[in-house]
């Protein structure tokens, strides 16, 4: 009997403990989100989920030097006009190494941006001390400080929250700063910004640009329709993308990568080959040209100008690849009968000649072809190539080319797309693509080279390449 009160005792004894256990761990975790997490916030937490991108910056000692000779292109673009306004705030902090971030946000302008900054309290009152701010003038946001700053650029509102300084000259999104301080949900709670953030946080010496797809939206205002409706087809390719940027003079290499989910870049995963539309057979004068690696095909599409502002389009096509040949392209048996009834090589496309209607390889709109090397060139008149051979005879092929080498020695080998602009070479340059709201800006006219690439297809994301030169 007592035996028995005894074991009860004991199982009781150990509910009690096990349900002060439970408590502990439950006050445990009450104050760790209340007290410890809420103490020293993330940077990322500070930045609402609408960012169009965010700029990580990791070594903030270079970036202010790397980017100065660049804010003239990009001021407008990336709203980069009120850099100067949070320079001077960031260099009245008492020690300038800190952690930064710097978000672009929708706004009816296009771009609203957003500096996000880790600093201590004590910090946080020198500041006030250093921009003669009183303390005690202030508005309340959310039961947060909301202080008013006007420089000599702009005027800028900021607050201390959780050991973040927020720092905007749009004061709607430093309220949305604040808000999202207090949400529980973040851009981390996104699975494909987090896998591209996951990659990031493994070279945290590196500074990283954030894009989100929707911010093709915005780039899209400053240039014409059509202009605007390829970029929509950059935006379907991926959601988010994560760079690591290299700066020079008059240059800029974004080097990262794109998720692939719900993209288009997922096309690509099937591909093991790569771009194998060889660079002698492009004219010199090339003024775009756009590769692509299908799992059957290699196809190139290009354009070089003609006469006053008009561009000649063509499509290559390499003739053999991987043992077969191309067939829905071209009956090579006619094709070598046409070069009897045809000596000058321009052979009008008759219906003798496969197309596969509808699909991206449809040639309904080319009305002649020609030999070249191992290609086949489609083009929409023999005037156009004509003009093909003329620029070869003159000036040779496109890897003689100054603004070629230039764009292949900064982009990666081995892709399986490559999209690269010369708006040099354009005889209707980008200056003539922009809108009226583009043209207020110095991109289209300091722009030399474009050029993006895709290479290195996983399940989850592909290596992505921009490279950008500008005028010097």
């Amino acid at each position: 009997m007592k035996e028995e009160y005894n074991n009860e005792r004991h199982r009781g004894l150990i509910t009690i403990l096990s349900i002060i256990a439970v408590l502990l761990i439950g006050v445990g975790i009450f104050f760790y989100y209340s007290f410890f997490r809420q103490t020293k916030s993330e940077l990322i937490e500070a930045v609402p989920t609408d960012a169009l991108f965010l700029y990580e910056v990791n070594d903030n000692t270079s970036f202010s030097k790397d980017i100065t000779p660049l804010l003239p292109y990009f001021n407008e673009l990336f709203a980069m006009e009120v850099l100067p306004a949070f320079e001077t705030v960031h260099n009245a902090l008492p020690a300038n190494q800190y952690d930064i971030t710097i978000s672009g946000h929708p706004h009816e302008s296009g771009c609203a941006l957003l500096f996000n900054t880790h600093i201590e309290k004590s910090d946080f009152k020198r500041l006030l001390k250093a921009l003669s701010i009183d303390p005690a003038n202030f508005d309340k946001f959310e039961q947060q400080k909301v202080y008013t700053y006007g420089t000599n650029f702009q005027k800028l509102y900021f607050v201390f929250f959780n050991h973040i300084l927020s720092i905007s000259t749009n004061k709607d999104l430093l309220k949305k700063a604040v808000i999202q301080h207090l949400h529980p949900k973040n851009l981390l709670s996104g699975a494909e910004f987090k896998q591209l953030y996951d990659i990031a946080e493994k070279n945290k010496k590196q500074n990283w640009l954030f894009v989100n797809n929707t911010y093709w939206d915005v780039l899209g205002e400053y240039f014409t329709p059509d202009v605007a409706s390829k970029l929509q087809r950059i935006k379907s390719l991926s959601n988010w993308a994560a760079f690591q940027i290299r700066f020079s003079p008059n240059e800029i290499l974004l080097s990262g990568y794109a998720t692939l989910k719900d993209g288009k870049l997922g096309q690509l995963t099937k591909v093991k080959t790569y771009c194998d539309i060889p660079d002698n057979i492009m004219p010199y004068h090339t003024c775009w040209y756009h590769k692509l690696e299908l799992p059957e095909h290699d196809i190139c599409h290009l354009a070089i100008p003609g006469d006053s502002s008009k561009l000649y389009p063509f499509m290559l096509v390499r003739r053999d690849t991987f043992g077969h040949t191309f067939s829905p392209f071209i009956n090579e048996p006619y094709a070598e009968s046409m070069k009897l009834a045809y000596p000058n090589g321009i052979f009008p496309i008759t219906d003798s000649i496969i197309v596969p209607k509808g699909s991206m390889f449809d040639t309904s709109h080319y009305t002649h072809f020609a030999v070249r090397g191992n290609s086949y060139v489609y083009a929409t008149s023999p005037e156009a190539i004509a003009a093909f051979n003329r620029d070869f005879a003159a000036n040779g092929a496109i890897n003689e080319n100054r603004y070629y080498k230039f764009s292949k020695s900064n982009t990666a080998t081995n892709n399986l797309l490559e999209y690269t602009y010369f708006n040099a070479q354009d005889k209707k340059p980008l200056s003539a693509k922009l809108s009226e709201k583009g043209k207020r800006t110095n991109f289209g006219n300091n722009l030399l080279i474009f050029s993006l690439s895709v290479s290195d297809i996983s399940d989850e994301y592909a290596s992505v390449n921009i490279y950008l030169n500008f005028v010097k």
